[in-house]
């Protein structure tokens, strides 16, 4: 699959291009219903923790003349850049990866900062956009779980 910014990407294309882009951010107690959280949680141990409030980031992401909707939480950025310095694409890519950064984790503030998360909010855009700009990123299985590829793939297999 190969990424295109939302100002190149047109749905005439097929599906082997798809783009991406943060559409709004949610502060909300436990996941939304469409979310599946990459992280190993049990569900048992989640409905007995204490709630707390958290901020999902709603991806939108296109391929052809499909979209889906990705629910992330800050946390799972950090984890999908983790993954990549861990196992990147190429081994040349450790340099580029050592220099990419997630915005700040939080504001220091007892009150919501909504201009913080505005600007979160556009720096983890420019942070998926910078890493999917790059050859072989959009294909590597770390991106691909994160913004749910395959889904596309396997609707496109059962035609």
């Amino acid at each position: 699959m190969f990424y295109l910014t939302e100002k190149d990407f047109s749905p005439r294309f097929d599906d082997t291009f798809f783009t991406c882009s943060i559409m709004t951010r949610h502060l909300l107690e436990k996941p939304p219903q469409s979310s599946t959280e990459s992280t190993t949680r049990n569900d048992d141990s989640m409905s007995k923790s204490r709630h707390h409030i958290a901020i999902y980031y709603e991806i939108r992401v296109k391929c052809g003349h499909k979209n889906h909707i990705v629910h992330r939480r800050y946390s799972e950025f950090r984890n999908l850049l983790d993954e990549l310095k861990r196992n990147p694409p190429h081994p040349s890519e450790r340099e580029f990866l050592s220099q990419v950064h997630v915005p700040p984790k939080t504001c220091f503030f007892s009150k919501v900062d909504y201009e913080f998360l505005d600007n979160r909010q556009e720096e983890l855009e420019i942070f998926l956009e910078h890493l999917l700009k790059r050859p072989n990123y959009a294909i590597h299985p770390a991106i691909r779980k994160f913004l749910k590829l395959d889904s596309f793939q396997k609707s496109a297999e059962k035609k």
